[in-house]
């Protein structure tokens, strides 16, 4: 599949991700509440969970803020995402029909997207727009989309938390994970 078609195909998908956006999210009841901290020792599946239903988008910032950047990641990683802002499981839900993780090769990864890989990006350390601390960049320049880039730092326990920007302005919050 080339290129311009995998574009036009995730750009259908996201398009109607976001016409599923709901204003308010759902409860979640028997989500664990958003850490104040990631360790080694923290369960992978309660911080998934946890990014996704209950932390709010300060404490999202908080854990990015004092995560490490860490080693790069080799291999296949699971992923989730939202939008900016407080959890909203509609929208989780709607980007997850689209965007399952990414790929990451060295020094280049591919998203996993409608059930293939598309959209390859160069992956380096780089400063984060947000802080100016050490981060992990994913540059889509290659994919002929310049202004769009990632940046996300590990966990202890091996999660990866990040933000996609376009431009200077952040529009989604992701994890991945293995």
């Amino acid at each position: 599949m080339n290129v311009r078609k995998s574009l036009s195909m995730v750009a259908a998908g996201c398009a109607a991700a976001l016409a599923l956006v709901v204003a308010a999210p759902a409860p979640a009841d028997a989500a664990p509440r958003c850490p104040s901290t990631v360790t080694a020792a923290t369960s992978k599946a309660g911080t998934v969970s946890a990014l996704r239903n209950t932390c709010s988008q300060a404490g999202v910032d908080h854990l990015f803020r004092t995560a490490q950047a860490g080693a790069l990641p080799v291999g296949v990683y699971n992923g989730q995402a939202r939008p900016i802002g407080g959890p909203n499981s509609g929208a989780s839900s709607a980007i997850g029909g689209v965007w399952a993780g990414k790929h990451f090769y060295r020094g280049w990864l591919t998203n996993r997207v409608l059930g293939g890989e598309a959209l390859p990006a160069n992956v380096y350390y780089g400063r984060s727009a947000l802080d100016g601390k050490r981060v992990i960049r994913i540059d889509y320049a290659r994919s002929g989309l310049g202004g769009l880039h990632d940046e996300i730092r590990r966990f202890g326990n091996g999660v990866y938390l990040g933000y996609g920007f376009d431009g200077p302005r952040r529009i989604v919050t992701f994890w991945v994970w293995r």
